[in-house]
Parts: C-alpha cells; structure tokens; sequence
C-alpha cells in the first residue's frame, strides 16, 4: 500500500492509498533513510498544488507508488523518466511536487442526449487534477438492465473499470447519474448539462462505444514561473518550489529540479536551500558545451547548492540530468561518505561523454558530472560515478576564496545540516522557554547524548560544543557547535583515470 504524505484529501488520487500526516516515519518496521529527497518537476499526472510524500515500505518501493500517482516510469515527461532512475537506486524517501505550464485544461467528454436534435446532456471528466494524462480516460454508455435506464463504464489507467447501472437523469431518483457517480467515483465527476428534453428519458445520453476523454492540455511550455511556484495567503495554496516550504522543508535534505535549470529558477533553489539549510541541486542552464557551463557557474556562489553538468541514461533507457543524479547518490550512500564513493550501475550512458579536458575544466569550476570510471567489481569493467564533490561556494562568509583542503565538500555540508536540523529536534522541549538552571542541565545532557551517539555509531569521529550558561533561551544557551567527520573524499582516488591521473 503506498504511503502518501502531505496531502488534504484524497481526491484525484487511486484507492488503497495510505495518508498520513506525519513529519516523518517513525518506527524500524518503515525502511526510511535519514536522509530525504525533494524533486520538483513534470509528471503525467498528479496533484499541482499539493506535494506528495512517499516512503519505501517492506511491500512497496517509492518508484512503485509513484507510478499509481504519477504515471508510468516512461520516456516522458521528465518526471516519469526520474521514476526510473530512482526504481534502480531504490530510494527509500521522496518528496515530489508536480509543475505545469499556464493555460491548462482538463479533458472531459460531453453526452448528446437522444432527442431527434440531440443537444448536450452530460459532462464527464476526471476527478484528477488537470494535465494531458486525462486523455487516457475512456467512457462507454450502454442501455440499462433495467427499462429507460442507462449503464456508465468509466476506465481509469490508474483504476480500472468503474461500472455504474441502472441510472437516471432524474434529479429526484434513488439512481441520479451526478449522485451515484460523484459519490462513488474515485476518478471520474459526471455533470448533469440540464438537456432542453421534454422528459428525462428523452435526456438520457445516447449510446456511445467506448471514447476517450478529449481536449484537455498542458497549456504553455513550463518556464521557471512554474518551477519556482507561487502561494496564495488567503487560501494557503502552493505551487512549484512554495510547496516544499513549512513541513516539508522541516525534513528534506536534499532538493532539485527534475532536468530544469536557469539563472532566476536555479537563483530561488539556492536560496531554498539557504533559508531551510537544506543540500540543493542544479544544472547548468541550456548549456550543452563545459566552456559554457563553466560561464555559468560563475552566477553562483553558496555553500547550499551543487552544480552538476549533462544528462544520464538509465539502462531502461530513461534520461535524468545530472543534478538529479547527484541528489540520489548522496542520499543513498553511506551517511559518512561522498557521493563519489556510489558505484551508478543503473547509468548506461550520457547525453555528452566527458573526456579529460573536459573534465579538468569541469573540476577546476567546481562543476559536478558522471564519469565512466574502473568499477568495484575489479574485473575490468567500468562504471559511471561521479567526477566531483565539491559545493558551489568559491568564497567563505568573511569574503575569502576557499581553497581545496577546506570544508566545502557537499556530503560535509549535508551532514552539517542534518545534525543542525537533528539537534532543533532534540531541544524541542525547551524552545520558546525561559531557562532555569535545571532546564539548561537536563538540555545540555540530551544534546551531548544525541552526539554522543553519533560518534558511537561511526556517523562522526569527534565532535565539540559549547553552551552559554547565561542564556535565557535555548537559541542562545546552545554556543558553538563542531563535528569533525569521515569522509571517504578526504583519502580514496577520487578521480581514478587509468593509475597515473588521480587525485587525493
């Protein structure tokens, strides 16, 4: 059963979907990682204005579900063809939002009723939110088993046959058609046009074979407007990158576009990532050529979002860019080590093959890609892994260029905003308290045991934390905060190419 999270109602989704309002899955028996993925981008289908949150269970995996919302894990849209790549990394932990363009419309099929001059008589649409994956719906209308009555067959590609008999255009009768459908329907609403007919039989819709839904669109080509999104304060409504601010935000780790990149919607993924201390991704714009990424990349200076060049073939044959590519092997790698260290054995191919030079200019710019390296199955083989793991940031806070022995490493920033977001959680019980003597004791207590138990755990290898004893507020009590941690990018051939060219 899929676990869907975030959502107000059920509307426009399949059955058999569990909702559940939590933050975050609480319990062993749920195989979540700790770290959680944020996508937004084009899907099939699915909800505009609601994200939806879904986490592996022992029955189902994330790219399993998503496919009942979503759509199949096919050559397009964008989305869909992530859904691909996340099936063969098998994610545990995602949180999507759906973008389209302006100018939508949701197909829909109209009823001529049986008058001599039939004139229109019944409205069927799905319940699902607008986008072209209406069309698929189909409707077939039959003469009822019972006289002057009439049968729907509704077929959903994400429900299946939906058969209703017996019904009428009778407002006042038990069968109603706009009653019976529209309460039992978990895809379809039916409505009743009010035919000009001089009786309800007369206003029956006429026999029809099966049909598909027609006229719905996408409307306009989706642009960073949609990606970026908008909220509306009165009803509380959100769009695009606006949906994963509030609770989502509280959880994610790492975000990015699906296969998107520009100056304006790339510049708000930053400041997301920024604002919620939170691991971002990007790409880099319509460049095609690294001299041309390169140019790019001086746009961007911050320590909370990775650049990543090209596009990657999964071995079904579906595309995902490289800044998707890289959120999923942070998150799927050993929390104390690099992305560099996960093997993509699902990645046949790339859109452009970076050679060395390419590669040099792509490092020397702090510029991510997959490169087709020697594999861990030592036998000769070779594999795609990434080039680089460096952050976007070229200067510190006080204005000074980084340089490449200093902390600027993305699974170093990641895990810096983990433990951050973890400690607001262990100091909950005393947020928005005065502090007493005896509440700045059992809270220091409880943060050193938080972090105690990550240096037993192998997450860090030492940490350092200093508390303000005259602090009214735990914001304050809490000094300085330090963690030294493993990283397989401090001392493996990060770069191996062919024994000779490797970096250390």
């Amino acid at each position: 059963m899929p676990v869907v999270r975030g959502l107000k109602n059920l509307n426009g989704l399949p059955p058999n979907v569990y909702v559940n309002e939590l933050a975050a899955p609480q319990g062993a028996a749920v195989l979540a990682s700790p770290f959680v993925l944020g996508f937004i981008g084009e899907f099939d289908r699915g909800p505009v204005d609601q994200y939806v949150h879904i986490v592996e269970t022992p029955t189902m995996t994330v790219a399993e579900a998503a496919e009942i919302i979503f759509g199949l894990k096919t050559f397009s849209p964008k989305g869909n063809q992530l859904l691909d790549h996340l099936d063969h990394a098998r994610v545990k932990n995602v949180i999507f939002g759906r973008v389209i363009g302006s100018g939508f419309a949701t197909a829909s099929l109209t009823l001529k009723d049986r008058q001599a001059t039939p004139a229109d008589t019944l409205k069927i649409k799905p319940k699902a939110g607008p986008g072209k994956y209406a069309n698929i719906f189909t409707s077939e209308v039959q003469e009822g088993t019972n006289t002057g009555t009439f049968k729907l067959i509704l077929i959903s590609d994400i429900g299946g046959k939906e058969t209703y008999d017996n019904l009428s255009m009778d407002p006042t009768n038990e069968r109603y058609v706009v009653t019976i459908v529209n309460n039992a329907s978990a895809h379809f609403v039916v409505e009743d046009l009010k035919s000009n007919a001089s009786s309800f039989d007369d206003a029956r819709p006429a026999v029809l074979a099966q049909t598909q839904l027609a006229g719905g669109s996408d409307g306009a080509p989706v642009t960073a407007t949609d990606y970026i999104g908008t909220s509306d304060p009165g009803s509380g409504a959100r769009t695009g990158l606006k949906l994963f601010e509030g609770s989502p935000a509280s959880i994610l780790t790492d975000v990015s576009y699906i296969d998107f990149s520009g100056q304006t919607a790339d510049d708000a993924l930053r400041q997301y990532g920024e604002k919620h201390n939170i691991m971002t991704y990007c790409g880099t714009s319509t460049a095609k050529m690294v001299d041309a990424a390169a140019t790019y990349r001086q746009l961007f200076d911050t320590d909370f979002m990775h650049m990543n060049f090209g596009r990657y073939k999964s071995t079904t044959g579906q595309y995902a860019s490289g800044a998707c590519v890289a959120a999923i092997v942070h998150a799927i790698g050993n929390i104390e080590d690099s992305g560099l260290a996960v093997e993509c054995s699902w990645i046949a191919g790339a859109e452009t093959e970076v050679d060395f030079d390419m590669a040099t200019t792509l490092y020397n710019n702090q510029i991510g890609a997959f490169e087709l390296k020697p594999s861990a199955k030592g036998d000769g083989s070779m594999a795609y892994r990434m080039s680089n793991d460096y952050t976007l940031a070229v200067k510190d806070v006080e204005g000074n260029v980084i340089s490449d022995n200093e902390n600027r490493k993305v699974n170093k920033r990641r895990l810096s905003s983990w433990i951050e977001k973890a400690l607001f959680g262990v100091a909950a019980p005393w947020q928005g308290k005065a502090m007493t003597k005896k509440m700045k004791g059992d809270a220091e207590i409880k943060l050193r045991t938080y972090l105690d138990g990550l240096k037993n755990d192998n997450v860090i290898e030492d940490y350092s934390i200093s508390f303000n004893d005259a602090a009214a507020q735990i914001d304050q009590f809490v000094d300085d905060v330090s963690a030294k941690y493993y990283n397989t990018a401090e001392w493996t051939l990060l770069n191996f190419r062919g024994g000779t060219n490797v970096e250390v």
